[in-house]
């Protein structure tokens, strides 16, 4: 009895665990660069919003240091450098249109005081800064 057949390697079943071993491998390393990818971008944006949350809120930052226009000033539709009569004029001309009582929605009124509140106290903000530094 002579068990000497002849086994060609690779025969279709080991190609086809071969392929199969190889392809997954590569699917598993391209999901992990794309959720890395992901996961970084989402971390940039929550490390702009923590740059900038801490940008508003402590006074000691330098003007050079204030790159980008806070949020409170964009969206009353303004841009660094602007000063406080500015904002009281786009202020009073958007009250105009979003004030409940002229059929303007009361939440984008809310959110138009409160930019204008947190805008406000920016400017009032660096304007004592450019006093105590000039």
């Amino acid at each position: 009895m002579s068990f000497a057949t002849h086994h060609h390697w690779p025969d279709a079943l080991d190609l086809a665990a071969t392929c199969l071993l190889l392809g997954g491998l590569l699917a598993l390393t391209l999901s992990g660069h794309v959720l890395l990818v992901l996961d970084v971008r989402v971390w940039l944006r929550t490390f702009r919003r923590a740059l900038i949350v801490v940008t508003n809120h402590l006074p000691t930052i330098p003007h050079w240091a204030r790159m980008q226009t806070p949020r409170c000033l964009t969206a009353l539709g303004l841009r660094l450098p602007c000063d406080e009569e500015q904002l009281m004029r786009t202020y009073r001309q958007q009250v105009k249109q979003l004030h409940p009582d002229r059929g303007g929605d009361r939440k984008r009124f809310m959110r138009l005081q409160a930019n204008f509140e947190e805008a406000l106290a920016f400017l009032r903000n660096q304007a004592g800064e450019s006093v105590t530094l000039g």
